[in-house]
């Protein structure tokens, strides 16, 4: 199984260079894992570069993680964090940093409402430095 780089994922899901969109499509369509980096730098990129709303974005990431022969770590976690992205105004890389956390017996930040935008659900404790 091959692990794929941000620019296969955003080539993929914004189709912006058709041959390389191809490309990409023809890698997905194998085996192949992505990871939670690069979920979170292709948010950042379709947020930033592309002004993609988060609806938008959550649900192009949704449609990678969909594909049979894509597996990421954690998807149930993934999912959660991409739920908590889009209806509950969290950042993706907080909550990706949360599920790649799951284990640990706590995550802390001095971020003042990241617990709250993790909500109750969330894979690991979030405490606030103090």
């Amino acid at each position: 199984m091959r692990s794929v780089d941000t620019n296969i994922v955003l080539r993929y899901i914004l189709n912006d260079d058709p041959a390389q969109a191809e490309v990409a499509a023809n890698i997905v369509s194998q085996p192949c894992l992505v990871g939670l980096s690069v979920l979170m730098e292709a948010a950042w990129v379709m947020r930033s570069i592309y002004g993609l709303s988060r609806p938008t974005i959550a649900a192009a990431l949704e449609t990678v993680v969909d594909i049979e022969t894509v597996r990421v770590v954690d998807e149930a976690g993934v999912r959660w964090a991409l739920d908590r992205y889009r209806n509950h105004r969290a950042d993706l890389a907080d909550m990706l940093h949360i599920v790649a956390s799951k284990g640990a017996a706590s995550f802390v930040s001095f971020e003042k409402h990241l617990a709250k935008q993790a909500g109750p659900d969330t894979p690991v404790t979030v405490e606030r430095a103090a």
